[in-house]
């Protein structure tokens, strides 16, 4: 009888056991899952506050300066901010230091000779083919028939797997190059840093635009004395595109749709919170200020988010 006694108390005492130990795994769960919704929330707000203090520097620089160049607050934003648990890291980029695809069409909607033109000898610089500018000309105007030579309009594309048809209208984000007949993702991975999606027409800025941008731009200019335009750029940029355009690098070579300052940027926040990571991407369009003394308003033209 005694024995029997013994027995059932410990299986009482294995059972409780068992019982507080599940109890005990649940409620380390429950604050482990509270702790990672607590951490989401927070990185979250850490980049949106992040990103409102790079729209403020943006819009501090319209108000202080005419130029837009590397030696601006809003480029020298690369050093990570260490917060509790984590840091912030932001960058901002000068979008009108690329070449705007937008710009293959003028004003008319007609394509653009100088614009196509520079934008070959992008893909030169790059060694893509140079044709590669009809069907990407095709992409974006309102016509159906293709261009001359390897242009391509619906009826190309309707006969894909998947089959659809070209956007006739201007590019929303560079990304839609995938889409465009004869551009492969080593192709698309090669021009990506160099191009991007703007609306309308929007000069190149020579202050913060890269060699191969700048070859691209100077007809006749080849990549060593573009490397060598950029090495001898002023720190603070070229005060107007006068100056620039007299410099003796130049060699009296012309060259348009140029400018000394930005109105397009890209922000990216990346917040980086105990096992948390969270990141938003926008572009943004920057104008001048309606009253005297404003420093501009800031328009987010699109916004991208991702939460791990």
């Amino acid at each position: 009888m005694n024995g029997t006694a013994l027995i059932t108390a410990l299986l009482v005492v294995a059972l409780a056991s068992v019982a507080a130990a599940a109890m005990l795994k649940q409620q380390h769960l429950d604050i482990r899952r509270a702790g990672n919704v607590f951490n989401a929330d927070q990185a979250g707000l850490y980049t949106q506050s992040a990103e409102a203090w790079v729209i403020q520097v943006l819009l501090r620089d319209k108000r202080d300066t005419k130029t837009d160049s590397l030696a601006d607050s809003w480029a020298t934003l690369r050093e990570p901010i260490d917060i509790e648990d984590g840091k912030i890291q932001v960058q901002v980029e000068d979008l009108q230091g690329r070449f705007n695809l937008n710009n293959l069409l003028d004003k008319a909607g007609k394509p653009s000779k100088d614009e196509r033109e520079r934008f070959q000898r992008l893909l030169g610089l790059l060694e893509l083919d140079t044709d590669l500018v009809f069907p990407i000309l095709d992409w974006i105007d309102s016509d159906i028939n293709a261009s001359f030579p390897g242009g391509a309009e619906d009826n190309e594309y309707l006969r894909l797997e998947p089959a659809h048809r070209t956007a006739n209208a201007p590019f929303v984000s560079s990304s839609e190059l995938l889409q465009v007949k004869g551009i492969g993702s080593a192709d698309y991975e090669r021009l990506k840093p160099y191009v991007t999606a703007l609306p309308g027409q929007v000069e190149i800025n020579i202050n913060t635009a890269s060699a191969v941008i700048l070859a691209a731009s100077i007809q006749g200019m080849d990549l060593a004395e573009a490397e060598a335009l950029v090495e001898a750029r002023p720190e603070e940029g070229y005060a107007d595109v006068s100056t620039f355009r007299s410099t003796q690098a130049l060699n009296g070579r012309t060259v348009k749709g140029i400018s000394v300052s930005s109105d397009y940027f890209s922000i990216k926040v990346d917040v980086s919170l105990d096992r948390h990571q969270s990141s938003v991407g926008a572009v943004v369009n920057r104008t001048a200020g309606t009253t005297s003394g404003g420093s501009g308003q800031l328009r987010v033209l699109r916004r991208s988010r991702a939460e791990l």
